[in-house]
């Protein structure tokens, strides 16, 4: 059986055994740095000492820059190393992590992360400011988490994953977190709404941005459907009825006698019916019978089918339902598969949509 995705690894942890090993509890990061960062507590050891790289602590972060400035202007200092502390607040387990990600480290990163860890990952990596210097050393983390969910494997929070990648800049799981909560959160639950309602104001703002992005294909689902529906209601139109092999609107030839023989065509109307029934049958419609989330109802319009129904009978002045709405089938699923079902992360930065090219690919109102 294959281990949860919930299931941590903790970095491995290397004792420092450099000219300044004289200094107690000392976990080396960067063995020939010269920053020693104290932390509250790691791995069970009291204030823990984090053995780190100046340089790269400089060039990963204007904060850790400013710190080391800092400390040297007062003089924190011992021999060589320059002598830090960690925010009281600041999880030792998430900078430590952070750090074996900016150093390179790659020995000491587990295969997999909690959401709870990531989470507390990026809200290091965002109190710092360097998302921009870890680049793509969440990813694995983030792909084996997505995938679970995704799977119904695991039972992932999804808004916290939301968080986690924006806070973290990582524009594609932003879009795929995004739209699994699109996809996935019942169409009349207002949790999230209520869960941020005293949070952080951007968060907030995601939230809003979230539940109307989830509204908004909701409708969008529903004008897909009156696609699908069209073809078929032109069928019962008084403008389509007709006698076979007569135009709408023409009487057919009289007999002798002069009584009208023809027959009106039904070979429309049949199919309209049949194929009516069949999205009635897989809940696609009316709306009014839809699943509780949209993920369920795109999954049946992929897997939805074309009856199969003989319009032999039809005549030059049939409305070829059949053709039509199997076109019409077609365009539907293969708008569903280009269709940005979430939130583009370059987007929602930019406050609508962004000008230009965003990280994410995806289609845009012409003009941007």
């Amino acid at each position: 059986m294959p281990p949860s995705p919930d299931s941590e690894r903790p970095p491995k942890r290397q004792k420092s055994s450099s000219p300044m090993a004289d200094i107690p509890n000392v976990i080396d990061v960067a063995p020939m740095g010269t920053v020693l960062m104290t932390v509250s507590e790691l791995a069970g050891v009291k204030s823990a000492r984090l053995r780190l790289s100046h340089d790269m602590l400089t060039i990963a972060s204007p904060i850790f820059a400013d710190m080391i400035t800092k400390a040297k202007r007062v003089n924190n200092t011992y021999g060589d190393a320059v002598l830090l502390d960690a925010a009281e607040d600041d999880d030792s387990e998430a900078l430590y992590l952070l750090f074996n990600i900016l150093h390179n480290r790659n020995e000491k990163l587990p295969s997999r992360l909690t959401v709870e860890a990531l989470c507390k990952l990026a809200k290091m990596v965002d109190r710092y400011q360097c998302a921009t210097s870890i680049g793509r050393g969440t990813t694995i983390w983030f792909d084996r988490l997505y995938n679970a969910a995704k799977a119904g494997a695991a039972a992932v929070d999804v808004w916290k994953m939301v968080e986690a990648t924006y806070l973290l800049d990582e524009p594609m799981f932003f879009a795929r977190f995004t739209e699994l909560w699109v996809l996935s959160e019942p169409l009349t639950s207002n949790t999230l709404l209520t869960a941020v309602r005293d949070g952080d104001v951007t968060m907030k703002r995601l939230a809003v941005e979230l539940f109307n992005r989830r509204h908004a294909q909701c409708a969008a689902l529903k004008r897909d459907v009156d696609l699908l529906v069209d073809p078929c209601s032109v069928a019962f139109a008084q403008s389509a009825k007709h006698y076979i092999d007569y135009a709408p609107g023409m009487p057919p030839d009289p007999d002798d006698d002069g009584k009208t023989t023809g027959s009106i065509c039904h070979v429309d109307e049949g199919a309209a019916t049949t194929f009516l029934g069949a999205l009635r049958d897989e809940l696609i419609w009316p709306p009014l019978v839809w699943p509780t989330t949209l993920g369920a109802l795109i999954s049946q319009l992929q897997a939805f089918r074309t009856p199969s129904y003989d319009d032999c009978d039809k005549c030059d002045f049939c409305e070829d339902v059949k053709t039509r709405f199997g076109l019409a089938v077609d365009v539907v699923k293969k708008m569903h598969k280009d269709r940005l079902w979430g939130l583009c992360l370059d987007c929602f930065k930019a406050g609508g949509v962004k000008e230009g090219e965003c990280r994410y690919e995806h289609s845009k109102p012409k003009g941007k």
